[in-house]
C-alpha cells in the first residue's frame, strides 16, 4: 500500500513528539517540516536528514504528493494555516484547540466537509487508556448518575505568551468532560481569573460549567503552582472516581463512598432528615498501557486510508471552542455568567 505523505508545521515544544511517532510508523512518510526558527529546523535536519526543512509552508500547499498536514503552531495561527491546507486539498490534524474563535472553527469544519477531507483535533486525552477506562466505568453505570466533576491542571509553567492559561490547559479537560457526559448540552459557563505576570493574560483561571441535568463541573487551571497536579474527581450517586495522571501506577481509584437521604418527608424539621454517609472499599482497575500520542496519530492515518470520520473530528473541536469562547467572554466581563 502507498505510504501517506505528510508535512509537519511547527517544531517547537510538541512538534518533536509528533515527528518521533511518525518516524516509528511504517505506513507514512514525513516529507516536510516547517518552522520559523532556524534552530528548530537544524534540530530536524540533524535528527531526520531526509526530511525537507522550510521556513514557510507554501511549497507544502503546492506539492500534490502531500496527503496530510500536522499543524503544531501557536493557537491563534491554527485557523489560517488549517484553512490554507484544507483549500489545498490536504487532510489536516490540528493540535488543540482547533481555533481561537467559534466562527473560525465553524469555517474549518465547513471547508473540510465541502472538500471531503479529514479534519482532526489533537484532544490526546481521549486516546489515553485510563480516560477510556473511566468512560467504560461510567457507561456501565458503576458510579450511578453523575452529580459533579472537578478538574485540576496545575504546575509552575510552562508559561505561554500567545494565550492565557485557560486556552492552554482547559481544552484537555473540556474535551474529557464532554466525552464522559456524552456531549450533553451545556447551559452556562462562568470564569474568573487573574493575570499576575503580564497584563490581560491570565495565569490562573477558575471555571464553572453547568448542565440542564443539574450536573456541575469545576476547573482550576494554573501556571503558578508549587507542584504538578493533573487530576479529575467524578462523583456519582453510587460511587466516586479519582484519576491522577501524574503518578505512574494506580491512576484510577473507584471509591465506594457516598451520601444518601434515607428518609425524605414534607414538613419536617432539619434534624428529622436522615442522611447516610457510606464509606466502603477502594477498587483499582487494571489499565492496558499504550502510548496515547501513537494511538491518536495512528487513528488519524487510518481515517485517511479507510475514509472514516475521526473520533476527535472538527465538530468535536468546535464544541470545545464554544465553551472556551464563552469562558473568555466571562473573563472579560467581570466573571459574568454566559448562557449557551
Amino acid at each position: 500500500m502507498k505510504k501517506i505523505n505528510l508535512a509537519l508545521i511547527g517544531y517547537g515544544y510538541w512538534g518533536p513528539n509528533i515527528a518521533r511517532v511518525l518516524s516509528e510508523l511504517e505506513d507514512c512518510e514525513l516529507k516536510y517540516c516547517v518552522d520559523l526558527v532556524e534552530k528548530n529546523l537544524k534540530r530536524v535536519s540533524d535528527k531526520y536528514p531526509k526530511i525537507i526543512t522550510l521556513n514557510n509552508y507554501q511549497p507544502v500547499l503546492e506539492d500534490k504528493e502531500v496527503d496530510a498536514v500536522f499543524i503544531v503552531t501557536p493557537t491563534k495561527t491554527h485557523y489560517q494555516i488549517a484553512k490554507d491546507c484544507l483549500n489545498a486539498n490536504k487532510h489536516v490534524f490540528i493540535e488543540k484547540p482547533i481555533a481561537y474563535l467559534v466562527s473560525q472553527a465553524k469555517e474549518l469544519v465547513d471547508i473540510a466537509k465541502k472538500n471531503n477531507l479529514k479534519l482532526m483535533v489533537g484532544h490526546i486525552f481521549l486516546f489515553n487508556p485510563a480516560v477510556r477506562k473511566i468512560k467504560e466505568i461510567i457507561e456501565k453505570g458503576e458510579i450511578g448518575n453523575i452529580r459533579h466533576l472537578n478538574f485540576q491542571r496545575r504546575n509552575l509553567g510552562p508559561i505561554r505568551s500567545d494565550v492565557n492559561v485557560m486556552w492552554d490547559l482547559a481544552p484537555h479537560d473540556v474535551s474529557m468532560l464532554l466525552y464522559f457526559l456524552g456531549n450533553i448540552k451545556v447551559s452556562s459557563v462562568q470564569a474568573a481569573g487573574s493575570a499576575f505576570l503580564r497584563p490581560n493574560l491570565q495565569d490562573v483561571v477558575f471555571m464553572n460549567i453547568k448542565f440542564p441535568t443539574n450536573i456541575i463541573a469545576n476547573f482550576l487551571l494554573s501556571w503558578l503552582d508549587p507542584i504538578k497536579i493533573r487530576d479529575i474527581t467524578i462523583v456519582g450517586d453510587k460511587k466516586m472516581i479519582f484519576f491522577n495522571d501524574v503518578i505512574p501506577t494506580e491512576k484510577i481509584k473507584i471509591f465506594n463512598k457516598n451520601a444518601d437521604i434515607l428518609e425524605k418527608t414534607q414538613d419536617v424539621s432539619y434534624k428529622e432528615w436522615k442522611i447516610a454517609l457510606r464509606s466502603g472499599e477502594i477498587d483499582v482497575p487494571e489499565i492496558k498501557q499504550t502510548e496515547p500520542l501513537k494511538e491518536e496519530i495512528s487513528h488519524f492515518l487510518n481515517c485517511i486510508k479507510e475514509d472514516k470520520l475521526p473520533f476527535t473530528d472538527g465538530e468535536n473541536g468546535l464544541k470545545v471552542v464554544e465553551i472556551l469562547e464563552a469562558a473568555q467572554k466571562s473573563l472579560e466581563n467581570n466573571s459574568k455568567l454566559i448562557n449557551l
